[in-house]
């Protein structure tokens, strides 16, 4: 059981330090990185049926509170369910990965809205957002890699403080406040990874936006919560993970940012699986028309563990498959979303490809690093090798990589204005409000 009787008051001394931190230059353009691409993420997955249902089941006459990428109004709770779910759905927005966290989903879900309601400049989000991901972050790394391993889905487990963070800074909460939303947080940690391939993987992200939404919601009407909720003997890191390191919390906190190790994804899927994704996209012209017989994936040991489903039946689960992506990265020479599609998770020539890969964990092979040797129907043999991912923290995507990122996710849904949504990110620093974002994000009323 942890205990730590040094501290025993961590929720406080964590509400102190994050309502007395700014964001350095090197953090808060890291920040709006992560802004950029969750925004984007939310709005290229607006119109799947899963936020259909959302919406549906909460739409109300009296609902104030935009959603990205959609025409309707909801309340905060359900508004922040929306947008963290829509943010998370496609599996392409940031990941920490370190923790395998993808802190900003929960965040911007819970900041835009309370920061809708609220009198809240464009500023005021990006370092609450920046705040949010930082402790999340520093929650996820005092869990160890025992905590995720053991099967909770750290997004939602630390991303509901994450998001309480964000709210709470946005409604102006004292110390006093923030401690207790911090508390109430705590007790809504949500998420295990059995549900990974389904639709529970980004209600998780959702849910953890909406649960700090309510977390701050309560701590202002009054709602008590215990301010050893973090480091009790009977709290989050006693219950969650009996080996935590709860001093890396508040240890180097405002010298030290871990959302600067914050990654974006050049494929919607398992980050595990990007290495093997980018040896096969760079073996397709090697195929020339000719057929694939056999392959060999040698790669980091977590890829089978995390994403060694070989027989998907939709898109959902396609995006927890390696032998997909490597399938249809051979195939069609790009992997996006239409690779991940309930259509291509079913193709006959996708699922032939898939039995013909040979997955081979090699303990001595980094994350972020894999090779692929295929062999074709006239006996030839190709290698393809990775050192580094594109988008990993030795390779990661440039300006102009994610900024055709985003366009690509927005503009199905925006059309000609996806742009402009570029630009509404880009100038949130200086926006008096959340106003030109939203309207960026919002859709041409349909005829």
């Amino acid at each position: 059981m942890v205990t730590n009787p040094a501290i025993r008051n961590m929720s406080g001394e964590l509400a102190a330090a994050l309502l007395a931190a700014t964001l350095p230059p090197p953090a808060h353009a890291e920040t709006l990185r992560t802004v950029f691409n969750v925004v984007h993420t939310a709005v290229g997955a607006a119109g799947h049926p899963i936020i259909d249902g959302v919406v549906r089941t909460h739409r109300s006459e009296s609902g104030t509170v935009p959603v990205l990428g959609r025409g309707e109004r909801l309340d905060q709770h359900a508004a922040a369910l929306a947008v963290g779910t829509a943010a998370h759905l496609d599996d392409y927005d940031d990941t920490h990965l370190a923790t395998v966290i993808h802190p900003g989903a929960a965040c911007l879900g819970a900041g835009l809205a309370v920061g809708w309601t609220g009198d809240v400049t464009g500023a005021d989000l990006v370092r609450a957002v920046g705040l949010g991901v930082e402790a999340q972050l520093r929650l996820g790394l005092a869990l160890t890699e025992a905590h995720y391993d053991a099967g909770w889905h750290i997004t939602g487990t630390c991303g509901v403080v994450g998001a309480a963070v964000t709210a709470g800074l946005l409604a102006g909460l004292d110390e006093s406040g923030l401690t207790t939303a911090i508390g109430l947080a705590v007790s809504q940690t949500v998420g295990h990874r059995e549900g990974f391939g389904s639709a529970v993987k980004p209600v998780n992200a959702g849910k953890a936006a909406a649960n700090g939404v309510l977390s701050v919601l309560l701590a202002r009407a009054g709602f008590t919560a215990p301010a050893t909720s973090l480091d009790g003997p009977r709290g989050f890191f006693a219950v969650l993970t009996p080996a935590a390191a709860p001093e890396i919390v508040l240890g180097d906190f405002g010298t030290r940012w871990h959302l600067l190790d914050n990654t974006y994804k050049p494929y919607p899927c398992g980050i595990v699986s990007h290495p093997a994704i980018d040896a096969a996209v760079e073996l397709h012209p090697e195929l020339a028309g000719r057929r694939v017989t056999a392959a060999e994936l040698r790669c980091h040991p977590l890829v089978p563990e995390l994403t060694g489903n070989p027989d998907p039946v939709n898109g959902l689960q396609a995006r927890f498959s390696t032998v997909h992506g490597v399938a249809t990265g051979l195939l069609d020479g790009q992997v996006g979303l239409p690779q991940y599609s309930d259509e291509r998770a079913t193709a006959p020539e996708v699922a032939a490809l898939r039995h013909a890969i040979t997955v081979v964990p090699d303990a001595g092979c980094r994350r972020d690093e894999a090779t692929l040797t295929v062999t074709l129907d006239d006996g030839s043999t190709h290698r393809g090798h990775v050192d580094h991912a594109r988008g990993s923290l030795a390779r990661p995507l440039t300006p102009e990589e994610l900024a055709d990122k985003g366009h690509r996710l927005a503009e199905p849904v925006l059309g000609d204005r996806a742009a402009g949504l570029a630009a509404a990110v880009h100038a949130l620093p200086d926006a008096p409000t959340l106003k030109s974002l939203i309207d960026a994000a919002t859709p041409e009323p349909t005829p």
